[in-house]
């Protein structure tokens, strides 16, 4: 007898340049935002997951300031949104997608605090949040180290791999 409210995004590219476009994603990170206040106006302890495409890093305007996906896990409010994937991203140093040899984290995994919630029967923790790296999705890196993600085009060249990420997921 509860309500998972589920947003599946994927926000504005890069394309074009970071800076250049950042202020589309900050305009959607505000929609989003609007939207999950007045859902926590009505259920201050409601379940909400935002996952997605969303075109920044967990350190971005769009995340911090936009939509203020919490960083700091230590004294969580039921009633705020937190970014699983900085976590993994700046604490586990893992990353979704590899840019001039940097692994980042694009593919956000955010929950609304009443999810941190162990007590609770729906919940979900920092070590819940995942990403999907087995090896047929990641090929040799010939331009820096290790491996990158198999991509499915490379430029406008098709390679045959599967995305220009990898999948997120959480428990």
């Amino acid at each position: 007898n509860d309500t998972l409210h589920i947003f599946v995004n994927h926000w504005p590219s890069r394309w074009g340049g970071q800076k250049e476009t950042e202020e589309k994603r900050i305009f959607v990170a505000g929609l989003v935002k609007h939207t999950t206040d007045s859902i926590f106006k009505t259920d201050k302890n409601a379940n909400i997951i935002i996952v997605g495409d969303l075109n920044d890093y967990p350190t971005d305007k769009s995340l911090i300031h936009g939509l203020k996906a919490q960083t700091e896990y230590d004294k969580i409010a039921s009633d705020k949104l937190y970014n699983l994937s900085y976590y993994l991203q700046e604490i586990k140093k893992q990353g979704t997608h590899k840019f001039h040899g940097q692994w980042g984290i694009l593919d956000q995994i955010i929950v609304s605090g009443a999810l941190l919630d162990t007590a609770r029967v729906l919940h979900t923790s920092l070590e819940d949040a995942h990403i999907y790296n087995p090896d047929f999705l990641l090929i040799p890196d010939e331009g820096y180290t290790g491996k990158q993600v198999f991509r499915t085009y490379v430029g406008y060249k098709y390679q045959g791999g599967y995305s220009d990420h990898l999948p997120t997921y959480v428990d």
